[in-house]
């Protein structure tokens, strides 16, 4: 099927603060510090992702994070990469020489990661409600397959935290006060060791198919994450999963957010926004995804690039990005998914079935 907008609109609906709700158990939580944060919006045409990713591999720039979301339903493309600071400045130029954009930059921010999500809406929907609170000032969450991230400024590290561990428990830190205590003096142990090592091929663990997915996209406002998160709180109740998800919250008037859940939940995923979020402009492709990791893949450089310059030499232009911690989740449509495959294969090593 092709592609569905819908735009409802119910004054004044959903609007209030986040309701109490019993806390979601989870692993753990770690955050990666110095980084600073890009992120632009331009029309589909101007994305330059491919070029810049292989500029930042050519002057030795890692790439903690990227996120690129291909069509926020006004025909632009929305994306975001993070950095160590000492890269920031590089970042700006070339993002402004290539798409004519000036970016939104943010140079000093932190990567806060939780962890397992288990593909599970109603954890993705207590960060979402998480992010939508006023007085912090989110500025990206992306999915990788064991692992949320959200950035914020550096100065919302601690008020951040502080959220996370009213929404999650964790076990092995009942405060945020413990978690604190567990981790300051073992900070380096969270810093990024940069492989020195080139490949003409890379190394991939392992590569996963998922195809007949469905791909929303919602514009929104940040005060609507929160209904939408609600909204992903009753879709877990339908037993699916969600193996992909990642927004672009930097922009004060609009938020930009994308999911995947399997194409046969598609009316049950609607009803849920039709209860809480009914208002929010959305649209729906057929979709397929790719996830993959390899060795230190969120340590070196020269990964983002020969990614999104496998796809572009293709021909192929994937709805959706997210590199994030070690993993890159590559989301196509549906009718792309053979040639997406074959198209990584030629700038990665992926190892044989069986």
């Amino acid at each position: 099927m092709g592609r569905h907008n819908r735009r409802h609109q119910a004054p004044g609906a959903g609007e209030g603060k986040i309701e109490a709700m019993t806390k979601i158990r989870l692993g753990g939580i770690k955050i990666l510090e110095g980084r600073s944060y890009a992120g632009w919006s331009c029309q589909k045409a101007q994305n330059a992702l491919a070029h810049i990713c292989t500029q930042m591999g050519v002057e030795r720039i890692n790439l903690s994070q990227v996120t690129l979301i291909a069509d926020d339903g006004k025909g632009r493309c929305s994306t975001s990469l993070s950095t160590e600071t000492g890269g920031s400045f590089t970042s700006y130029f070339l993002i402004k020489l290539d798409t004519g954009v000036e970016p939104q930059l943010s140079r000093d921010t932190t990567i806060l990661s939780v962890f397992p999500h288990d593909r599970r809406p109603v954890i993705m929907g207590a960060l979402l409600e998480l992010a939508g609170q006023e007085e912090l000032h989110t500025l990206a969450i992306a999915s990788s397959p064991s692992a949320l991230s959200i950035v914020v400024p550096s100065e919302d590290m601690k008020a951040t935290i502080d959220s996370i561990f009213g929404a999650f428990e964790f076990p092995a830190y009942g405060s945020p006060l413990k978690w604190e205590t567990a981790y300051v003096g073992k900070e380096e142990l969270f810093k990024d060791v940069v492989g020195s090592y080139e490949e003409q091929d890379i190394k991939v663990y392992s590569v996963l198919d998922l195809p007949n997915l469905d791909f929303w996209t919602l514009l929104l406002t940040r005060g609507e994450l929160i209904e939408v998160g609600r909204a992903l709180r009753e879709i877990d109740g339908l037993g699916t999963k969600m193996p992909f998800l990642v927004a672009d919250c930097s922009y004060p008037e609009e938020t930009v957010l994308s999911f995947c859940v399997p194409a046969s939940q598609r009316q049950g995923v609607g009803n849920a926004l039709d209860s809480h979020a009914p208002h929010v402009a959305r649209s729906i492709q057929d979709a397929a995804g790719v996830f993959f990791h390899g060795p230190h893949f969120g340590d070196r450089y020269r990964i983002a690039g020969p990614l999104t310059n496998s796809m572009q030499k293709a021909g192929i232009n994937p709805l959706a990005l997210s590199c994030a911690v070690h993993s890159i989740s590559v989301i196509l449509r549906a009718r792309d998914l053979p040639r997406g495959i074959e198209a990584i294969k030629t700038k990665f090593h992926v190892p044989a079935a069986g």
